[in-house]
C-alpha cells in the first residue's frame, strides 16, 4: 500500500477531489429563501449556526463555518449523480422543502440546530453520523474520507439520501411502499441479509441496497453480509437489484459509483484532538481504536489495522469497551524497545519486563504493545496481536459483574445485538473448560497448562490458524494450530472461541501473515 503523504489530518480534508468531479456551485452563506424553510421552532438557532451553502438542483446544503467547502461540494456530486436519471424526484423534494445539513467531523449530531433537542443525546450521538429525512444530514468525515472517519468503509451520505428518496417517492407513488415491502418481503422469505441491517425493515434494506448499487457498502461486520457493490447485489438479490435499476433509471451515460477520495484506512501524524503523546508520529484508525508507531513501517501499521478489525469483525462490542476506557495498540519499531515508550517510562513492578516486545493490556498504561516483525511475521511465530487482546478479553473484560438488566436496556448499539456481555460468566466457563481439559491429562507439554488465560489465549490462536511454532500435546500428534486440529482435540474450547468471536454463519476469516487478507 502506499505511504500516505499526508502532513496533517487538516490536508486530508482539502485535498484535491476526483479529477472526473464536474465543477460544483460555488459556496455561499445561505440566502434568507433557506432559513425560511426551516422549521420556525428552529429558525432562530439555524441563523446563528449555518455559515455555509451551496444549492444541489434545487436543494439548499448547509454547516456551519467549521465544515471545508469541499464537503458541501462533495454533498452536489453525490447528489446529483444519484438522480442524474430522475429530476423529476429532485423536483419533489424541492416542493417539500427538503435540504440537507453537514455535520462537521468534530461536531455530534445534536449540534445541529433541528437536532438539538432529540432525546438520549448520548446514545444518537454515539450512533449516528446522519440520518434521512427533513432535513438529511451527513458527517463532513464521511462526505470527505478522511482518516478519522468510524464508517470509513462506507458511505452514509449515499445510506441517507436513499432515505430521502424512498420518503419523496411516497409522495409521489401511492403503489411505491407496497412495491418496496413486496420486495423486502421476497427477500427475507429466501432467507437473504440474515442479521444484517437490510434485514431490519423494508426502509432499511432499501437504504443498504441502493448502497450496494453505488458500489459503497460496508461488508462482513456485525450488522453487513458480503454484499458490497451492484455485481454483488445483482447476483446476491437480482429482485433487490432491478427495483433499485428501475427506480434510478440511470442511462450508460449517466452511470455512476461511489469512489473515496483517498485509501483508506491509512497512516497519518496522530491527530491533535486523541491527545496521543508526541513521540509516536504514526497513526491509523482501527475502527476507532488508535493504532499508533514511531519507527514502524506503515505497512506494519496496517497490517495490525486490518488484523484488529478482522479479529473483531462480528464482536466490536469487545472492542469498544477497550476504546472507551481509552486503549491503543503500539507497534514497536524493529529498532525500538518499550522502555523507549513514554507509558512505560518509570514503571518498576514485577509484572512489567521492559527487555520483552510485546506487552499485555494493563489498566495503568491502557496500551497493548506488538512487535514490527510479530505483526508481519512469518507462520513460525504466533501472531501477538490476537494473543494480547485474547488474554485481555480473559483477563480485563471478563472482570466485570454481570449487569442483570443488560438483556433489558432499552438502547442497544447495533453491535451489542446477538451476542452474549463478556462478565465473570465468561472466565467461570473458560475456567471450567481448563480444569476439565487437564482432568483428561489434555494439552501437556504445551503452554496452554499455564493457567486458564493461556489456554483461552491458544484456542483463540488455533481458530483463526494463528498459532506460531509449537509443541504437539502428549496425547495429539501434532502441534495444534488450526482451526479443524483444534475442534479434533479440544471441542469444548472450540466451540466457546465460536460463540465468543462469532464468526459462524458469516464469511470466514483466518490470519495470513504480511498481508491485509
Amino acid at each position: 500500500m502506499k505511504s500516505v503523504f499526508l502532513l496533517t489530518l487538516r490536508l486530508a480534508a482539502v485535498m484535491t477531489l476526483a479529477p472526473s468531479l464536474p465543477a460544483a456551485p460555488v459556496v455561499t452563506t445561505p440566502p434568507e429563501s433557506f432559513f425560511q424553510l426551516v422549521d420556525e421552532d428552529d429558525r432562530d438557532a439555524a441563523r446563528g449556526f449555518y455559515q455555509k451553502s451551496i444549492d444541489v438542483n434545487g436543494l439548499p446544503a448547509v454547516a456551519s463555518g467549521v465544515v471545508d467547502d469541499r464537503a458541501l461540494q462533495r454533498t452536489h456530486e453525490i447528489v446529483t449523480h444519484m438522480l442524474a436519471g430522475r429530476p423529476d424526484i429532485i423536483g419533489a423534494m424541492e416542493k417539500s422543502k427538503m435540504y440537507l445539513v453537514i455535520i462537521g467531523r468534530d461536531q455530534v449530531y445534536t449540534d445541529m440546530p433541528e437536532y438539538r433537542n432529540a432525546p438520549n443525546p448520548e446514545y444518537l450521538n454515539e450512533r449516528v453520523r446522519g440520518t434521512g429525512g427533513r432535513p438529511t444530514s451527513f458527517g463532513e468525515e464521511n462526505l470527505l474520507s478522511l482518516p478519522i472517519d468510524r464508517y470509513d468503509d462506507e458511505s452514509i451520505g449515499v445510506h441517507e439520501f436513499a432515505h430521502t428518496i424512498d420518503s419523496t417517492l411516497h409522495r409521489m407513488d401511492e403503489n411505491w411502499r407496497s412495491t418496496l415491502q413486496k420486495t423486502y418481503r421476497v427477500a427475507m422469505d429466501q432467507g437473504l441479509y440474515q442479521n444484517a441491517y437490510a434485514a431490519s425493515n423494508a426502509a432499511e434494506y432499501w437504504a443498504e441496497i441502493v448502497q450496494a448499487y453505488f458500489d459503497c457498502n460496508r461488508v462482513n461486520n456485525w450488522n453487513h453480509g458480503p454484499v458490497g457493490t451492484r455485481e454483488q447485489l445483482r447476483r446476491y438479490d437480482p429482485a433487490g437489484y432491478e427495483l433499485v435499476r428501475n427506480i434510478f433509471k440511470l442511462r450508460p451515460d449517466q452511470d455512476w459509483r461511489y469512489t473515496w477520495l483517498q485509501p483508506l484506512p491509512n497512516v497519518i501524524p496522530p491527530p491533535e484532538k486523541f491527545g496521543i503523546d508526541p513521540f509516536y508520529t504514526k497513526f491509523t484508525y482501527a475502527r476507532e481504536l488508535p493504532v499508533v508507531g514511531r519507527g514502524a513501517s506503515d505497512a506494519a501499521l496496517l497490517k495490525a489495522n486490518d488484523t484488529i478489525r478482522k479479529l473483531f469483525a462480528y464482536r466490536h462490542d469487545m472492542l469498544k469497551t477497550f476504546i472507551n476506557e481509552g486503549a491503543k495498540l503500539v507497534v514497536l519499531g524493529t529498532d525500538e524497545k518499550v522502555a523507549d515508550l513514554p507509558e512505560f517510562r518509570g514503571i518498576v513492578d514485577e509484572d512489567f519486563d521492559p527487555l520483552s516486545r510485546v506487552q499485555e493490556y494493563r489498566a495503568d498504561t491502557k496500551t497493548f504493545v506488538v512487535a514490527e516483525e510479530n505483526v508481519t511475521a512469518d507462520r513460525d511465530r504466533d501472531q501477538e496481536i490476537l494473543a494480547v487482546f485474547a488474554k485481555a478479553i480473559y483477563g480485563h473484560l471478563a472482570d466485570r459483574e454481570v449487569d442483570p438488566d443488560w438483556d433489558d436496556r432499552k438502547d442497544v448499539q447495533q453491535y451489542e445485538l446477538r451476542v452474549k456481555r463478556i462478565d465473570t460468566t465468561f472466565r467461570e466457563r473458560v475456567d471450567g473448560l481448563f480444569q476439565a481439559a487437564l482432568a483428561d491429562g489434555r494439552w501437556k507439554g504445551t503452554a496452554s497448562v499455564h493457567g486458564p488465560a493461556a489456554y483461552w489465549t491458544a484456542g483463540v490462536l488455533a481458530y483463526f490458524d494463528a498459532a506460531g511454532q509449537t509443541a504437539a500435546p502428549h496425547d495429539f500428534p501434532h502441534p495444534v494450530r488450526t482451526r479443524e486440529q483444534l475442534a479434533a482435540y479440544d471441542a469444548g474450547l472450540h466451540d466457546l472461541v465460536t460463540e465468543t468471536m462469532a464468526y459462524e454463519g458469516h464469511v470466514d476469516w483466518r490470519f495470513q501473515a504480511a498481508s491485509n487478507d
